[in-house]
């Protein structure tokens, strides 16, 4: 089974983060209100983000990074993750990507049988910026 992770805002305004979400969910969520920024994000894998089986722009195709993205950067793509976690996640992956540029690496291993040019993922960086500029969530669909 695959797992693609959509930007998503939900459909109650007053749901800001996990603490002021009440389950069960009595509302849809919703895709982002300014969709350009994801359209920008480059996409052709692996030089690019990975696009989810559906081809929505607004989501990347989360089960070729989850191992990576859990062992790197500490988040579970199969848990869904509130602005703020989008946020933390954003920020983290920036230090690594400052770190991995001034090593002068330009490739990075996702799992046994991926290896990505450093560019797929600056464009997940991209991704995870849009994301973040909406205070949007990430919503694992598996």
């Amino acid at each position: 089974m695959g797992l693609d992770v959509y930007a998503v805002r939900p459909g109650d305004p007053a749901v800001k983060g996990h603490d002021t979400l009440q389950t069960p969910v009595t509302w849809e969520w919703e895709g982002p209100a300014d969709l350009d920024p994801f359209e920008d994000v480059p996409r052709d894998f692996p030089e690019g983000l990975f696009w989810p089986s559906d081809g929505d722009f607004t989501g990347f195709r989360g089960q070729v990074y989850r191992e990576w993205i859990n062992r790197t950067l500490g988040f579970n793509l199969y848990e869904l993750l509130d602005p703020a976690q989008v946020r933390e996640l954003a920020d983290r992956l920036d230090h690594w990507l400052a770190d991995l540029r001034t090593s002068g690496v330009d490739k990075v291993q996702l799992d046994d049988d991926t290896t990505v040019p450093l560019s797929g993922i600056e464009a997940l960086a991209q991704f995870l910026h849009a994301t973040a500029a909406q205070d949007l969530w990430l919503f694992p669909d598996s």
